[in-house]
């Protein structure tokens, strides 16, 4: 039987000031919602589309995703779960805490929406930046924090988000393609048990 591919957001930067309130995390989820509607199509194991913010700790299961929205990098919850050095994404990171044999994602989100500073100006089309920089670190989550590899999200030919973003950043006008799509399909048909989600950091 099918089941809904959830998708739990974990917001723990709050309003960001007014930066980021009730209304931008709908349409934020609304986007990211879309943008799996279409990486599913195809992929026996997923019928639906979930967005849930929050959540509780119990909630997600197998081949469910798990992000947290946090305030800045200084929140980190993977660089208290590194082992040795750790070098964290500017909008977002991904790793595997060997600790708690579970991949934590997370973005940062003062750095999408307001480009880092305190009393900056919202930036352009923030609803789909965040969503964008959330699917980047989805697609590590599923793709390439994990061994074997399924592939290298640095590396996907033609890939509009799964890509190296440190030259050239994420913009809020930029959406998913044919080929970030299959190298989610490729995911999820690689990995067929899914992939184990960092919950600890949830609600309990």
């Amino acid at each position: 039987m099918p089941q809904a591919l959830k998708i739990f957001l974990v917001n723990k930067a709050g309003e960001l000031s007014g930066h980021f309130v009730a209304a931008s995390r709908k349409a934020c989820g609304d986007r990211l919602k879309g943008y799996f509607e279409a990486t599913i199509r195809g992929v026996a194991r997923y019928d639906t589309v979930s967005i849930i913010w929050d959540g509780k700790a119990s909630d997600p299961v197998a081949g469910d995703f798990v992000c947290y929205l946090l305030t800045a990098p200084a929140d980190s919850i993977a660089a208290t779960k590194a082992t040795g050095d750790v070098t964290l994404g500017a909008s977002g990171s991904t790793l595997l805490s060997l600790a708690d044999k579970a991949v934590i994602s997370e973005v940062y989100l003062r750095a999408i929406v307001q480009g880092g500073d305190p009393r900056g100006n919202d930036t352009t089309n923030k609803e789909a930046l965040v969503a964008n920089c959330i699917l980047h670190e989805l697609a590590h989550n599923l793709l390439d924090a994990t061994t074997p590899n399924v592939l290298d999200v640095h590396k996907v030919k033609d890939g509009v988000i799964c890509r190296e973003t440190g030259d050239r950043p994420l913009q809020g006008t930029d959406q998913p393609g044919p080929a970030d799509n299959a190298a989610f399909q490729a995911g999820f048909t690689r990995r067929a048990a899914g992939v184990k989600q960092y919950t600890s950091g949830m609600p309990g």
